[in-house]
């Protein structure tokens, strides 16, 4: 009785593992946690925008932009619905010359381009419901091919101080063309002046 128990145990042993080791594959082709739905039909979805910030402030009357290693806090809306913050890459500045102490800022008469590229995904830290999916699938669709409000909202500056200034343009709003299987647009550049 002994021997047969034991020859019925060994099998139902090696498929309890073999079982246990199909299942605990960390691999998942479908994770939310990346900007990416991924779709049979191959399609690129629309994911950034890439544009310039050149910063100056007006001295007798020209233009003297300023001289920092990067904007922080850029907000962007798309829309009603898609807002996203971001940095400016950081540029290397050490080498710029001439450059001078102007009030807040150190500035120079060379215009600085600041670039600034932003993903325009909305991915939320947690989905656990049907209706947290059916959302996130919504702002995909609301990013179709077609034209959408664009409007830099606001960023922020380092002073000289090491101070971070928050500049506000509520006039920096533009059409943004989304055209099928895009995946970035350019903008373009945007002086702002600040005061």
């Amino acid at each position: 009785m002994r021997k047969r128990a034991f020859l019925f145990l060994v099998p139902a042993i090696t498929f309890c593992l073999v079982l246990f080791y199909s299942c605990s594959d960390d691999s998942d082709s479908y994770s939310y946690n990346e900007p990416t739905i991924y779709s049979n039909n191959n399609k690129i979805l629309f994911s950034e925008v890439v544009f310039f910030m050149k910063p100056y402030v007006m001295d007798a009357g020209q233009k003297k932009y300023i001289v920092t290693d990067k904007l922080s806090n850029l907000s962007l809306k798309i829309g009603t619905k898609i807002v996203s913050v971001s940095d400016s890459y950081v540029l290397d500045v050490a080498h710029v010359n001439p450059k001078k102490m102007l009030g807040e800022y150190n500035v120079t008469e060379q215009p600085i381009h600041y670039p600034v590229v932003m993903g325009v995904t909305m991915i939320p830290d947690s989905l656990t419901t049907a209706g947290e999916y059916a959302d996130l699938l919504n702002d995909y669709l609301n990013l179709q091919p077609g034209i959408y409000v664009c409007r830099i909202i606001s960023f922020d500056i380092q002073t000289i101080s090491g101070e971070l200034k928050t500049i506000y343009t509520p006039t920096l709003s533009f059409p943004l063309e989304v055209k099928e299987n895009i995946v970035s647009v350019n903008l373009g550049e945007f002086e702002v002046e600040i005061k």
